[in-house]
């Protein structure tokens, strides 16, 4: 019997559970990631006051600083330090990205809910963002997307809006999925009992 309340051939078990453990994987890793953007919305709205930095510098913690500059280093070798570090930091968010999409679509196989669509929706389209930022990055020089209002935030005479605003904007977007995905999970757990208590023969 499946987690669906219906009898599944064993490799199909097989492969939800499979599909589940990298659910869990994906969603656990998004947890830390977005603790990290939590942390950067912070420190940014806080300003002088954190004693960390100011609002014209994007805060990140030192490991994934490290991150950052070792995957600069590994696709952009002969770059200087601060193209590196863009490459590295646009890398870095396409990974990331992949790995909670990829979870929430094992997490679908899992718990086919409207609300776990959404949440794959709207990821899939921050995932869009970090490919065009990271191209951008790779092809133009700067990245360019949403988040950076189409490099016009370059333009403008202020460091602080610049970071503020890319700063805002991907806390919003990692926040987003989160909620459709728990309700999605909130529901299956409810409906669960019932379901498989009907499908006992």
């Amino acid at each position: 019997m499946s987690i669906h309340g219906v009898s599944e051939p064993h490799h199909i078990s097989h492969l939800v559970g499979a599909a589940g453990i990298v659910a869990a994987l994906g969603l656990a890793f998004q947890v830390g990631h977005f603790a990290e953007h939590a942390l950067q919305f912070a420190i940014w709205l806080l300003g002088d006051l954190s004693n960390i930095c100011g609002r014209n510098t994007a805060w990140m913690s030192p490991w994934v600083m490290a991150l950052v500059e070792e995957l600069g280093a590994l696709v952009a070798p002969t770059a200087p330090y601060a193209r590196q570090t863009m490459l590295g930091m646009e890398v870095l968010h396409l990974i990331g990205n992949s790995i909670f999409l990829t979870g929430l679509i094992c997490l679908y196989f899992v718990i086919p809910s409207k609300w776990v669509r959404w949440a794959i929706y709207i990821e899939a389209f921050h995932l869009y963002e970090h490919i065009l930022l990271t191209a951008t990055a790779v092809f133009v020089g700067k990245p360019i997307g949403m988040s950076t209002l189409f490099g016009a935030t370059s333009l403008i005479d202020s460091r602080e809006f610049a970071v503020g605003f890319r700063v805002s904007w991907h806390f919003a977007m990692n926040l987003l999925p989160m909620p459709f995905a728990m309700i999605g999970f909130w529901e299956f757990r409810h409906r669960r009992p019932s379901t498989a208590g009907a499908s006992v023969s």
